[in-house]
């Protein structure tokens, strides 16, 4: 699943962001599986349209969406937690090409994003080579010894996103998301997102039937489908 960097909720998260004057965001979710990965990249895609330098950071442990390109890295800020190069780095299931940081492999080099300040340096480092951060973090219900805890890296960022999956996650989990995220912390949250990934709009659903009128002239198939999507009403979600 990919999401274009010019789609109208992409650009909503982008200006909320910029007007809030966040310089480092972080992508997160209740459950793995929720489009923190698909969320971070359109971001960071947004990011550069608009001409900023960005970073796009993976400190999702568990489940890692980045791998390292074999092009020449450029030179990087990080001294003590050496591991962590930014470099070129590509989707694993997309062409689509960053620069980048993918997640640590290393326990010492975990360890020590575990720790808030340490984290809180790391960005600051990144920052002063950057005008963007975004990194994408593991799920916060997701609790186990190799994660970094999400509260961590939402507290070392300027402005936090929570994605959650539509028909799968549950209220009581994004309230728990939630108190988790701000209890007794500093964290901005900017906004929750809602993922209609598994819910195709009725829009959606009458565009693939039209596909199969093949008797049909394809002007006339492409005019009835434009039609359709500029439905409002069409475009919510069954």
């Amino acid at each position: 699943m990919t999401i274009p960097a010019t789609h109208a909720e992409i650009e909503e998260l982008y200006l909320n962001a910029e007007l809030k004057q966040c310089r480092s965001i972080s992508v997160t979710a209740c459950n793995s599986f929720e489009g923190t990965s698909t969320i971070a990249q359109a971001l960071t895609e947004r990011y550069l349209l608009a001409g900023h330098r960005t970073l796009l950071v993976d400190l999702n442990l568990y489940h890692p969406s980045l791998t390292p390109l074999d092009i020449t890295p450029a030179q990087s800020g990080i001294t003590e937690l050496s591991e962590l190069k930014d470099n070129w780095v590509q989707d694993r299931q997309s062409p689509k090409v960053f620069l980048g940081v993918i997640a640590p492999s290393e326990p010492r080099t975990r360890l020590l994003f575990k720790d808030p300040s340490n984290l809180r340096q790391q960005v600051s480092v990144w920052l002063e080579q950057y005008d963007r951060v975004v990194i994408d973090t593991s799920p916060i219900l997701n609790v186990n010894k190799n994660n970094i805890p999400a509260q961590c890296v939402a507290n070392a960022c300027d402005g936090t996103y929570l994605v959650a999956l539509s028909g799968v996650t549950l209220s009581s989990q994004i309230e728990d998301a939630v108190q988790s995220l701000t209890e007794g912390t500093h964290t901005q949250l900017l906004g929750a997102i809602l993922n209609y990934r598994d819910q195709p709009t009725l829009a959606n659903e009458i565009c693939r039937e039209i596909d199969r009128l093949r008797w049909l002239p394809s002007k006339v198939t492409q005019w009835m489908k434009r039609k359709i999507r500029q439905n409002r009403f069409l475009a919510l979600p069954i």
